[in-house]
């Protein structure tokens, strides 16, 4: 029987589990608990472009309009056309989304950047619980064994040198082997480095410093999006507020009730959400508070329960008057894994999907309710391209204890604390020249050893990712979607079909790899 080995339990994770055949023994390895994930708190919707009579074509133009052309037609086209099957096929299996009045044609909602409704919700504001909900329903057919609070940090080989499984500890700290014929690393993004951010998990996945040690391209990893509007100040957050609250009809003012989106965009509050991102983080700078004007949604508290209650526990009064408080926090992470859209690397037998790839599917800014569908697309495919493969003997040869920086708490703190202000929202050349200095250093005058315990690992992490984000930061000299530099403000035409990867060689470095991509068979 085939073995396959799991990492993580987002909507992508699930995904592939529900997509693997009977004949396959299932181990899925995740550091927190099963249902501790992004998916499960994911608040919007799923696109589904299915009935618009265009084949995707005008998902696809806005999807690669909002990545600010950085995206591949190639991917994206197939991966939004996969998606209609697969989301059909759910909805034949009885997964209910919203309905109109009339309970019987689905509740199509707009949101950031699209040009027509096409985003399906479930309770409103609860589409990632339920339906991951109902995906881990599903498990119960499958051979599936679970291993909890148990964080992977390393890949091992076989007697061919190809990958074989993988190396876990418990929540314990004790180091646990786990052997199988393919592994799929589903962990996740890396947006909760940041003080303010929108994440279930406090520990920081760690999938990308995985496949970096075993010499796998990472791409993009300078790419992070903000989400504009979690609840709360610049100082204090309480979650997310949903783009479906300003797709409704809501709108972004300041505490003078200046509608400020009006004169930065077209779409005004539906901008992309690089753009709202900035708008926001600019009224701040200027010292602002900036809020959701509702006073147009009706039905709010039953719309959009969670988020009611979420605003009512924390910020009643201000509701009353119609307004939430809003401020952006680190959310989602274009950058990953260089894949394909099988989640195939350059490892035979080795597959990273979701967050934790890059496809280029999201370009430099992900389009509003484009991540769900990722996920559910990415873990299927990937699951059939396992399905069709064969069975091979693994025999693993002994495995060489990895050796990490034991990092200082109080330095690796400091350093994540400037994060937001160097590799925030907006960046410059000067600033993360010096910050990465400043990394380096640390991770210098760190002693290199095999004796670390899982928080060693984590700050680890924590600082390597920092320093992948500063350096591919500092090799994209343009602004273009979510990287936005204030020494290079501008877009750069010659950059648009150039890659910025990171991979393990003789010197830690970052380089532009130019690539030749399908991007104008379907637009002007």
């Amino acid at each position: 029987m085939k073995k396959v080995i799991i990492i993580g339990s987002g909507i992508a994770a699930l995904s592939a589990i529900r997509s693997l055949n009977e004949h396959t023994e299932i181990y899925c390895i995740t550091k927190d608990k099963l249902n501790t994930h992004n998916s499960s708190l994911a608040q919007g919707g799923i696109c589904f472009s299915k009935f618009e009579d265009d084949d995707g074509l005008s998902h696809i133009q806005d999807t690669y309009i909002a990545g600010n052309k950085l995206g591949d037609m190639t991917v994206i086209e197939p991966i939004i056309q996969h998606s209609h099957e697969i989301i059909q096929q759910m909805i034949e299996e009885g997964l209910t989304f919203d309905k109109l009045v009339d309970k019987h044609n689905l509740d199509f909602a707009i949101e950031g950047a699209h040009s027509k409704p096409r985003i399906l919700h479930i309770g409103g504001d609860q589409t990632g619980a339920y339906l991951t909900k109902y995906l881990i329903e599903q498990l119960s057919s499958k051979d599936l064994t679970i291993y909890e609070e148990t964080e992977v940090v390393d890949l091992l080989r076989d007697d061919s040198n190809e990958i074989c499984g993988v190396l876990a500890l418990d929540k314990h700290g004790n180091k646990t082997e786990f052997l199988a014929h393919d592994v799929i690393l589903a962990t996740g993004g890396y947006s909760n480095l940041y003080p303010t951010n929108s994440n279930a998990s406090t520990t920081i996945s760690s999938g990308h410093i995985i496949a970096y040690h075993h010499q796998l391209p990472l791409r993009h990893i300078e790419m992070i999006q903000f989400h504009p509007t979690l609840l709360g100040t610049k100082s204090d957050t309480y979650g997310l507020v949903s783009e479906a609250v300003r797709g409704h009809g809501g709108f972004l003012v300041n505490e003078f009730g200046k509608a400020f989106m009006k004169n930065i965009h077209p779409l005004g509050s539906l901008a992309p959400r690089d753009v709202t991102s900035r708008a926001i983080f600019q009224q701040q700078t200027e010292g602002h508070q900036c809020f959701i004007n509702i006073e147009h949604i009706e039905h709010f508290s039953t719309r959009f329960p969670t988020i009611y209650q979420n605003v009512m526990s924390h910020f009643p009064n201000e509701y009353h008057n119609h307004l939430i408080p809003v401020t952006p926090g680190a959310h989602y992470t274009m950058g990953g894994v260089e894949t394909d859209i099988y989640g195939r690397t350059d490892e035979q037998h080795f597959y990273v999907i979701g967050e934790a790839s890059n496809t280029n599917f999201h370009g430099a800014n992900r389009l509003a309710s484009n991540s769900l569908l990722e996920g559910l697309v990415m873990g299927h495919l990937c699951s059939q391209a396992i399905n069709q493969s064969s069975i091979r003997d693994i025999h693993m040869t002994n495995s060489q204890s990895l050796s990490i920086p034991k990092m200082n708490t109080q330095e690796v703190e400091r350093i994540r604390q400037l994060s937001s202000e160097v590799l925030g929202i907006e960046r410059n050349g000067h600033d993360m020249t010096q910050y990465l200095n400043d990394i380096q250093l640390c991770l210098k005058n760190s002693t290199v050893t095999t004796q670390w315990s899982k928080d060693d690992w984590q700050r680890y992490v924590a600082i390597k990712t920092l320093e992948m984000v500063c350096l591919s930061a500092l090799n994209r000299n343009e602004s273009r979607g979510v990287h936005f530099r204030t020494d290079y403000p501008n877009v750069q035409q010659t950059l648009q079909h150039t890659d910025i990867e990171i991979l393990m060689e003789d010197i830690f470095h970052a380089k532009q790899v130019a690539r030749t991509r399908k991007t104008q068979t379907i637009l002007p």
